[in-house]
């Protein structure tokens, strides 16, 4: 292999501040054992636990357990109260997680809700997938790219304007009473929902314009199209999943929105959300490799202009969110400049679209997203209350009894 062709690098992934990145498995109260006592959350071998069940004949009493299940009790009370307890199950029992988190007004409960398991590999160990963080890789180059294609950008912002607009007026529309409205509800979803698709569309218009940039050729010396993912320059970019990092201490932390009373003062608010997250300190590994001659289409010719890229986007998203939060969430930001992007769930809209980077100025980008985000979050009364930014809160949790941002990591070079 030509090394003037390529660079790889073996890449350290360090946890800032607590990350979670979903398997998508959601496992109820009734799934795992909650420890309140010791705080600690045991997570069961469901093949193992179902054969523990059906060799002490507790079967009948299981069943009936699940059916008359109303989150009164745990599923560790009643396993107890068939006379086992948690050294009766340890075979059955694939891992554990620290629950510092006792917190729904300051109840203690007895189960934790639903929790967000972090994504793991088939014999339990847990990782971070190449594509997340290729994810993060490759809006950080579209953000990079935009700061040097100004037209590029204001002709996008200008038909994104547009559509905006329309949602807009159309939001107004509904808010009528039914025997104002020029339109029937029907008729307004309808067009909302088409104005929505013509701005992803315009999206991903945008992201071919600035990544597809490699002039192919099909079997018949046919010019393939740009609008083709084949021509995208991101194939010259391969990153790996991260090692299997077996006994990596995790924690269930709770979701805590950080945002503002009606006299703008600090009042963050806990929610029923719990996720599985890696702790901070915590460092994985994974590897990239870099084709230079296809890299470079899109301004990216080594690993560092990589780590550029990405410490140049997160710094952007960093500076809106301390601008309308640090004044009175200072405690979430310490330590966040030590990162370098922004990795996995609840890490806030601002982390994972380019809308705001588009925008002529702050204030037209919060007026536009809380509009959108109004069309899909109805409830969330966003175009009322989205005053200082958009969305209005700050992603935290609580760890170790400090207010932290969600999802900060570093990405270095070893």
């Amino acid at each position: 292999m030509n090394s003037k062709q390529f660079e790889t690098a073996k890449m350290c992934l360090k946890v800032v501040t607590p990350i979670n990145i979903s398997d998508g498995i959601v496992l109820g109260a009734k799934d795992y054992l909650y420890d309140s006592r010791r705080q600690k959350v045991f997570f069961l071998n469901l093949h193992q636990w179902h054969m523990f069940i059906y060799k002490h004949m507790l079967l009948e009493k299981y069943e009936s357990y699940l059916a008359n299940f109303r989150d009164k009790q745990s599923l560790l009370e009643w396993l107890q109260m068939q006379g086992y307890d948690i050294d009766d199950v340890r075979t059955v029992i694939t891992s554990e997680a620290q629950a510092t988190v006792n917190l729904m007004d300051n109840e203690k409960k007895k189960t934790l809700n639903d929790i967000n398991r972090h994504i793991q590999q088939p014999e339990g160990s847990l990782y971070v997938p190449g594509s997340s963080i290729k994810g993060v890789f490759r809006t950080a180059i579209l953000y990079s790219l935009l700061q040097k294609r100004q037209d590029i950008k204001s002709k996008y912002w200008c038909y994104i304007k547009q559509q905006v607009d329309i949602i807009k007026t159309l939001l107004e529309e509904e808010r009528k009473p039914r025997e104002l409205q020029i339109m029937p509800y029907s008729v307004i979803k309808k067009k909302k929902d088409q104005a929505a698709k013509e701005i992803d569309k315009l999206t991903a218009s945008l992201e071919s314009e600035l990544l597809h940039t490699l002039r192919l050729k099909d079997d018949k010396e046919r010019n393939i199209s740009n609008k083709n993912a084949v021509c995208s320059a991101m194939r010259g970019l391969q990153v790996s999943d991260t090692y299997a990092s077996r006994n990596m201490q995790t924690a269930i932390l709770q979701k805590v929105d950080g945002g503002f009373d009606k006299f703008g003062k600090a009042s963050p608010k806990k929610l029923p959300i719990f996720r599985e997250c890696m702790l901070p300190k915590a460092e994985l590994f994974f590897d990239v490799k870099i084709e230079k001659a296809v890299m470079s289409t899109i301004g990216i010719n080594t690993v560092d202009d990589l780590l550029k890229a990405t410490h140049s986007f997160f710094a952007a998203v960093t500076d809106l969110l301390q601008q309308a939060f640090e004044k009175e969430y200072q405690e979430a930001f310490q330590g966040v400049a030590a990162g370098n992007m922004f990795l996995g769930g609840n890490t806030g809209f601002l982390s994972k679209t380019l809308l705001a980077m588009l925008a002529p100025d702050k204030d037209t980008a919060k007026n536009t997203i809380k509009v959108l985000l109004d069309k899909s979050f109805k409830t969330h009364k966003h175009l009322l209350r989205d005053k200082v930014i958009a969305p209005r809160t700050l992603k935290c949790t609580n760890y170790n009894g400090k207010l932290m941002l969600m999802g900060v990591a570093e990405v270095r070079k070893v």
